[in-house]
């Protein structure tokens, strides 16, 4: 029973963690991917940036991963993307001070309330609160478990002998916590883990600070892992290891030959103390953005830019169109048509996938490829625009332009919704809940024809048949969002992949309709026929 028990605590603390990650994304009612990015103009910022995010996205690998993303998105410098990290790393730790206090007792309270939140408001940020404190209870039911079971565990002879070989063998906790960080894909689990394993009485302030320490080594091999087929992810992830890890062999050598009681200068009580040492280790470690180019250069060196080679261009633009900046707008017009195809094939594969009831991992790698080569055309069509100089243009040119300037910045997220992101919605539905499939089929099929109306709507205002469309783009967002709404009210019994790709389409109808601002500020007073 105790072996349950511990299982158990452990996936709760897993489940808590990624559904508080959504709860808080619902309270902030965007991208955080992209939320983040805005903060990596500066070093400073972004670290700053970094620790506002692991506060409110309190998963360690979560922040690892988006920073990785965010290296291949290509817009922002590893040397930056590592400040987020490192700050995010830091914000994660809040979470883990939390949870060293001894709040056991108050997760039916937490329980209750996010229940009552979740399941009966129906706006976006109250609900996401629900989830946050739903979540938050839900790891606090798993310690204690975690909690009830060590303590048995800890009267046992053979766990008090295990324990006592541990204690010869301090590096193994290290080495193990790294492990184990690697395979459940979160360090703050880890160390919630470790925190529990205190109510053994085996386990003292030494041997849980060795932990944490393998704890952040484990962080550091997951970056390095996501990134590796990447270049500048690689460079994130070296750069990760090579900040955290001395830091970790200093750290360890110095408490294997420190005095047991050396340590608890540390505030608090023996999970506390461990929840500091694992804060004050990221403080430390973010120091190292203050020698960002040191270390910007050494890891040039070990990873080195690749040979030079013909690049195949995503697109068909010539540069000699910039000679005629009107030519060189429509020439962007035409590729980001071509773009919008991409689009929707990408949304006709999933439902394709859906109405089949499969979902190969084939299609999975076919819609990453089509998903690539939209960013690498809209990477493309971005440098190309930045280069057409906006006094050559006519006051329509100039609209069209910022018209098309919004829709790039909107495209990764929209390329990432309608490619990995559906694509893994549906594979959970139709692996997971067969049964409900062909029940969430109509409904799911009417959405994702609501949303190619919207693109084919915007593909025409952009090119100029109807310049008054951007009104009509505007109310089709308002009467998309009423009906997904309605639609949630009288499919209550939906499965929650099927939740989540609904989500995701009024993510884009939102992304979508921002385009049209432009259009819709100077055609005022234009009539909304279709």
């Amino acid at each position: 029973m105790e072996t349950i028990n511990l299982v158990a605590g452990v996936l709760l603390i897993l489940f808590g963690l990624r559904f508080l990650r959504k709860g808080f994304a619902r309270v902030m009612g965007g991208d955080l991917i992209d939320w983040l990015q805005g903060f990596t103009r500066t070093r400073p910022r972004a670290w700053i940036g970094g620790i506002a995010g692991g506060v409110v996205m309190p998963s360690s690998t979560a922040a690892a991963l988006l920073s990785v993303q965010m290296t291949r998105r290509g817009n922002v410098a590893w040397e930056n993307v590592l400040a987020v990290l490192l700050g995010a790393q830091l914000g994660t730790t809040a979470l883990i001070q939390v949870l060293s206090f001894d709040l056991q007792a108050f997760a039916g309270l937490f329980v209750a309330a996010g229940a009552i939140l979740f399941l009966y408001v129906e706006a976006p940020r109250p609900r996401g609160i629900g989830q946050a404190l739903l979540a938050f209870g839900f790891m606090l039911l798993g310690m204690g478990l975690l909690g009830d079971a060590a303590r048995t565990l800890g009267s046992d002879p053979a766990v008090v002998n295990l324990f006592a070989a541990l204690g010869e063998l301090p590096l193994l906790f290290l080495i193990g916590a790294a492990l184990l960080t690697l395979l459940m894909q979160s360090a703050t689990a880890s160390i919630a883990l470790a925190l529990a394993l205190v109510a053994t009485g085996q386990v003292d302030l030494t041997m849980l600070l060795l932990w944490v320490l393998g704890a952040n080594i484990g962080l550091v091999l997951t970056v390095l892992i996501a990134g590796w087929g990447d270049l500048q992810g690689r460079r994130l992830g070296l750069a990760s290891l090579l900040v955290k890890g001395p830091l970790v062999v200093v750290l360890a050598a110095v408490l294997l030959h420190l005095p047991l009681e050396s340590p608890e200068i540390l505030p608090g009580t023996l999970p506390q103390q461990a929840a500091w040492g694992h804060t004050l280790f990221n403080l430390v470690a973010s120091g190292a953005i203050l020698f960002a180019a040191v270390l910007g250069h050494m890891v040039r060196s070990l990873v080195p830019d690749p040979v030079a080679a013909e690049p195949s261009a995503p697109t068909s633009l010539d540069p000699l169109l910039q000679q005629n900046p009107a030519l060189a707008i429509n020439a962007v017009l035409r590729e980001t048509l071509k773009v919008f195809d991409q689009l929707h094939l990408l949304r006709d594969r999933a439902m394709h996938a859906l109405s089949e009831g499969d979902a190969p991992p084939v299609l999975r790698r076919e819609m990453d490829e089509r998903r690539w080569h939209v960013l690498q055309a809209r990477d493309e069509l971005v440098e190309f625009l930045d280069a057409i100089p906006d006094d050559a243009l006519d006051e329509e040119d100039q609209i069209l332009k910022e018209t098309l300037d919004d829709l790039m910045r909107e495209l990764p997220v929209i390329v990432r919704t309608l490619g990995p992101g559906l694509y893994h919605d549906v594979e959970r539905l139709v692996r997971d809940h067969p049964e409900a499939v062909a029940s969430a089929h109509p409904l799911l099929e009417e959405a994702a024809n609501r949303l190619s109306q919207q693109m084919n709507t915007v593909a025409r205002m952009l090119m100029r048949e109807r310049p008054e469309l951007g009104r009509k783009i505007l109310e089709r967002k308002q009467e998309n969002s009423r009906w997904l709404i309605r639609a949630k009210r009288a499919q209550a019994g939906l499965p929650y992949p099927a939740w989540e790709v609904l989500d995701g389409f009024q993510e884009l109808n939102r992304r979508l309709s921002g385009v049209a601002y432009v259009y819709s500020r100077t055609e005022p007073e234009v009539a909304d026929e279709d």
